[in-house]
């Protein structure tokens, strides 16, 4: 409603002046005075709309000359004509004392003399100018602002074959993560002040794809067999990353993606799947197919994870990557959170549909992305690796945890290292390129133990005075996968209110769903509270650990603050309850692999999290919806949460679907 009253002020301002001289003339106002008036805020928001139009075409580099625009220029064009033709009758009823009633129009009135600098043609020329100055200085501003780019570097010391050991570097990767978080942080004066340098150009394809490969068509989705077979790999890929419906032009997926944009892709190294051969192989969703790539399987090592446990007895091994550019035309340097958060909502449908079918899926926390993109044929600068996770069928299963934990490595095993500081030209994607360089590890030459496991476990302990206990609710219904195959974002919310037992198994459901973090301890969860029965209003932190709720900004109504930190997006102010999640900087800064590795863990791991509330919404009959915009500082107040220790990074609706 602000933005709207804002948008029509000039409106309103413009009837009262009429209605204010109708009183006081006790006439109404004349056709010519009502053209004169129309003519005048035509002016007004053709011009604000062509300025913010052409700012944001030059700041966020998009096709200048693409057809959209071309007939808006047009269509500013032709309406500045016109409206130079009208501009010396308007000014000279704006500037004329009238004698009585209103002036007839013309080129002049009787006894009137027109100056030199008022003539027509001096005149149109001025307005054709100012016109042209208008539009210059928005389109100038635009490219200015668009080339203020963070420019980030990190030192190299020391080290193997010159490049810098974990505990070397981690002071200057945390400042980078620092300097990165803030840069790509919403706020409102923002919008002017920071915007990126890099020609982001047109969008990739949606679908990647390879002609000419051999190509295995998968069966429907299913529930999959026993063994693990191609029934089974099929089911877990769609469900993970598959097109469920179509809207227009636009094919949309089992797992949610910022903007729509699906920036995941995903390749398989079969190694023992019956009915398929043994290869490595690039998942077709448009088509559901499999299109061989390589007649071997990789090795660990070619994957960049030498002598990792967590990969021995894996029938099939997952590289997910994402193509950089299809998030980044749209979001630019804030699209690195972006495909970090979708990436963790397509493991956590690859996790949920590899335990229906019989099998298990773990993440591999430390391998070299460098290997892995050069044995899947990728090009780093554009496809992005960012997930190694090995399937296993039940019967291969062991006793190793989800994760693969970081250990104290003996003598002589192989040591991980960060990468050395890259050339600014080898940066095509400027900072966006620099993040995920700076997040990656590589293997380097043998040496001595590697830094211990991080001990940023969240103590549990009992609930602290003032809390609010929640019930043990039960699950919701147990068929994921036909969860999955219907989940959608819903953006339309009935003024229903949650009953507190719906709301604590969803929770539950969140932050148990296999009693440990897959990549990072950093996720906290905070909730708006708007419509739950026999809740306050206000704003919470869910304790896991006592499975209660920690009042932050008890009894108070943040729906109206809820919606305008989130960019005044309509689903977030109709939700019953707004999570709100957080990355707790300690924890994910003590991340064994480092601070940077530990930021992008996290940013996983607070995907993963997202993903479950669609899971436990559908299961429930209720709708959710995850946004990603939102102003961080807002955010954070909205919340209670100080920046100092608790960034956010995740905002997701839920309530009852609108009918």
């Amino acid at each position: 409603m602000p933005k709207l009253l804002w948008v029509a002020l000039p409106v309103l301002v413009a009837m009262a002046l009429l209605m204010l001289q109708a009183l006081l003339r006790r006439q109404a106002p004349s056709r010519h005075a009502l053209n004169i008036w129309s003519s005048l805020l035509l002016v007004a928001y053709v011009s604000t709309t062509a300025g913010l139009g052409i700012f944001w075409v030059a700041n966020q580099q998009l096709p200048v000359f693409d057809w959209h625009y071309l007939f808006g220029y047009t269509t500013v064009l032709l309406v500045a004509i016109h409206l130079s033709f009208n501009l010396r009758i308007a000014w000279r009823f704006l500037t004329q004392r009238r004698q009585s009633g209103n002036s007839p129009p013309g080129d002049a009135l009787p006894g009137t003399r027109i100056s030199a600098s008022t003539r027509p043609g001096r005149r149109r020329l001025l307005g054709a100018a100012g016109v042209l100055f208008t539009t210059g200085m928005a389109f100038a501003l635009g490219l200015r602002h668009g080339r203020s780019e963070l420019r980030v570097q990190w030192p190299v010391a020391g080290g193997s074959a010159g490049v810098a050991t974990l505990p070397e570097t981690s002071a200057a990767a945390l400042t980078l993560v620092e300097r990165y978080h803030a840069f790509s942080s919403h706020t409102r004066a923002g919008v002017l002040l920071r915007a990126p340098g890099v020609d982001w150009g047109d969008p990739p394809p949606p679908f990647k794809t390879y002609p000419g490969a051999p190509r295995v068509a998968l069966p429907p989705a299913s529930t999959g067999a026993t063994p693990f077979g191609l029934a089974s790999l099929g089911s877990v890929l769609w469900h993970t990353a598959g097109v469920s419906d179509a809207r227009g032009p636009v094919k949309l997926r089992t797992s949610p993606s910022s903007g729509a944009l699906f920036s995941t892709e995903l390749y398989v190294a079969v190694r023992t799947v019956d009915g398929l051969p043994a290869g490595l192989w690039h998942y077709d969703a448009s088509t559901h197919a499999l299109e061989r790539l390589a007649a071997a399987a990789p090795a660990d090592a070619a994957l960049g994870a030498p002598s990792e446990p967590t990969l021995q007895g894996a029938a099939a091994l997952i590289v997910a990557t994402a193509v950089l550019r299809r998030t980044g035309h749209k979001y630019r340097d804030r699209s690195y959170r972006y495909v970090l958060a979708d990436l963790g909502h397509a493991l956590e449908n690859l996790h949920q549909a590899t335990d229906a079918v019989g099998a298990s899926a773990r993440l591999v926390a430390r391998f070299d992305e460098s290997r892995a993109a050069a044995t899947v044929g990728v090009d780093e600068a554009a496809e992005a690796v960012l997930a190694l996770v090995a399937l296993t069928p039940d019967a291969a299963r062991s006793e190793t945890p989800a994760i693969s934990e970081p250990r104290r490595r003996a003598a002589g095993e192989v040591q991980w290292v960060v990468p050395p500081a890259p050339a600014a030209q080898a940066l095509p994607l400027g900072v966006t390129s620099s993040m995920h360089l700076a997040t990656s590890l590589r293997t380097a030459t043998p040496q001595g133990a590697a830094p211990p496991a991080s001990a940023s476990q969240t103590p549990v302990g009992a609930p602290p005075p003032g809390s609010l206990g929640l019930p043990r609710a039960g699950p919701g219904r147990g068929d994921v996968l036909g969860t999955l195959a219907v989940r959608r974002s819903v953006r339309r919310y009935a003024a229903t209110p949650l009953t507190l037992e719906t709301l604590a198994g969803v929770l539950a459901g969140m932050a148990t769903a296999r009693g440990t973090p897959l990549l990072s301890d950093a996720v906290r969860i905070n909730l708006v509270i708007n419509a739950v029965a026999g809740v306050p209003p206000g704003a919470y932190h869910y304790q896991s650990e006592s499975h209660a709720l920690l009042p932050r900004r008890a009894n108070m109504d943040l729906r109206a603050a809820a919606q305008a930190a989130a960019l005044d997006q309509d689903v977030i102010g109709g939700a019953a309850v707004v999570f709100v999640l957080g990355i707790d900087r300690a924890a994910f800064a003590a991340d064994a692999s480092g601070p940077s590795r530990g930021y992008r863990h996290a940013f996983i791991e607070a995907g993963l999290v997202g993903e479950r509330i669609y899971i436990e919404a559908g299961a429930r009959d209720l709708g959710a919806c995850a946004v990603g915009a939102f102003y961080d500082d807002e955010a954070a107040a909205l919340v209670g949460a100080d920046p100092l220790h608790e960034w956010i990074v995740h905002f997701a609706a839920l309530g009852v679907p609108s009918v």
